[in-house]
């Protein structure tokens, strides 16, 4: 199949961005010169690499990232690391066991030669599991941009026919630039310097976008698969089954059982996918351990608040009021796309999943997550694609200056109503910056 030279242009211009925000985001990384916990620089010590190795992974392996790479090199020890996705291990495991470590080798002989841990892994095989790490994430948020252009494309129908009257997107046929600036928009998504530096957020976003992608091609059996895939890579993916149960009903209702059997199948796989991992926890440590009594003894939600504070309200206390205005703009956008797109009947369903999202982060999670975590909606990137096309220019002779404070205030107000959309994409910009410098110091949100 051919590809259109607008396409081609697109991709192009998707790219160059991508390449040039995370050169950006590399760059600021390194500056930082001190770390307020230094764990990760006492995995990369080897004197057998260059020492600007050893410093560059120190500042992007940071936070749970260490966790990662040490499940990957010698599986899971301790209780506490099945709050992380199995799938996300093995698959930072096999990158580096096939990719990475081989070309390491040859370029440093004696990292295969050093001492071995205490399971028998060669000490210095904790760099092909970094290096692969940091290669998964970006390859896996170039490919969820992509995927949420070519996304895009499909799912513009719909929001167009909602869309005001003063909206700029084009109705004449001609090419529409909301499916790249969707993409564009993605690449500097809140998520950051997360999507860089080793977490599964991007491979997350990838296979969720690509289930979406199925999904409204009529595609439901790869939809689930998909958002298998999801499941294994972080717990939350279970809510893509809200999906299913949306589209089993509908289905339901008119009586196409062709389509209802593949939903169910659709379905099932994102179940499977979450509840391999618990099943495969269960026969490794019941009946020994506390959790294996409750009445549904999954070993997710006990590690999740026994050693993670997860829970409701737990994270509700006056020193983490930073973490809530960190998550704060996040929480902003998924509250404005779902005004703007609650009444749209084929978007309803991923309106379910990110207020699902939004109330848990709240009420449930460590709040700072969700810049990161909620990387995964596309409905934030289509509403501030429609916002920019919304916005309205100021009127000659409209704006008088006001010095006073209500004025001052009045003028701001006015300005964000008829700029909003390039007031987010200024947040944006200026957030995923500022916390490329805190992330490598050590510092949350994270």
């Amino acid at each position: 199949m051919a590809v259109s030279a607008s396409v081609k242009h697109d991709i192009r211009l998707i790219s160059s961005t991508f390449v040039v925000v995370k050169s950006m985001l590399l760059i600021i990384t390194q500056l930082v010169v001190k770390q307020y916990d230094t764990s990760s620089q006492l995995l990369f010590t080897s004197p057998h690499v260059p020492s600007q190795l050893n410093y560059v992974l120190s500042r992007l392996l940071v936070w749970d990232t260490v966790f990662f790479i040490k499940i990957a090199q010698r599986g899971y020890v301790y209780e506490q690391e099945w709050a992380f996705g199995w799938l996300w291990n093995c698959t930072i495991r096999v990158v580096g066991d096939w990719f990475v470590l081989p070309f390491l080798t040859v370029l440093y002989p004696a990292l295969a030669e050093g001492e071995s841990d205490d399971v028998g892994n060669k000490v210095g095989s904790i760099y092909g599991y970094a290096i692969a790490a940091v290669i998964i994430a970006h390859v896996g948020h170039y490919l969820a941009a992509v995927t949420l252009y070519l996304t895009s494309g499909i799912i513009e129908q719909h929001i167009r026919s909602k869309s005001s009257d003063d909206t700029k997107l084009p109705t004449n046929g001609s090419q529409s630039v909301f499916p790249v600036v969707s993409a564009l928009l993605y690449i500097i998504s809140p998520g950051g310097i997360f999507m860089s530096a080793g977490y599964a957020e991007s491979l997350f976003a990838f296979f969720s976008f690509l289930g979406i992608y199925f999904r409204e091609t009529e595609q439901h059996i790869f939809a689930g698969l998909a958002f298998f895939v999801c499941c294994g890579l972080r717990g939350n993916g279970v809510l893509w089954g809200i999906i299913f149960l949306n589209d089993l009903f509908e289905s339901a209702k008119v009586r196409n059982w062709n389509k209802s059997m593949a939903v169910i199948v659709g379905g099932s796989l994102v179940g499977i996918g979450f509840l391999s991992g618990q099943v495969y926890a269960y026969f490794r440590y019941c009946p020994d351990r506390e959790w294996c009594n409750n009445t549904i003894p999954l070993i997710y939600g006990f590690v999740q608040s026994h050693y993670w504070n997860n829970g409701f309200l737990k994270y509700w206390r006056t020193w983490q009021i930073p973490n809530f205005l960190f998550a704060f703009p996040t929480w902003f956008l998924f509250y404005r796309s779902y005004q703007k797109f609650r009444s749209i009947p084929r978007l309803r369903p991923y309106v379910i999943v990110e207020m699902s999202m939004f109330v848990m982060s709240i009420f449930l999670w460590h709040v700072q997550i969700i810049t990161r975590v909620g990387t995964c909606m596309p409905l934030v990137y289509w509403y501030v694609a429609e916002r920019i096309f919304a916005d309205v220019p100021e009127e000659e002779g409209v704006a008088e200056k006001q010095w006073s404070f209500k004025g001052i205030i009045k003028r701001a107000r006015e300005d964000f109503r008829r700029h909003e959309g390039l007031w987010e994409v200024r947040y944006m910009i200026t957030w995923i910056g500022v916390q490329a410098v805190l992330y490598a110091s050590f510092i949350p949100p994270a």
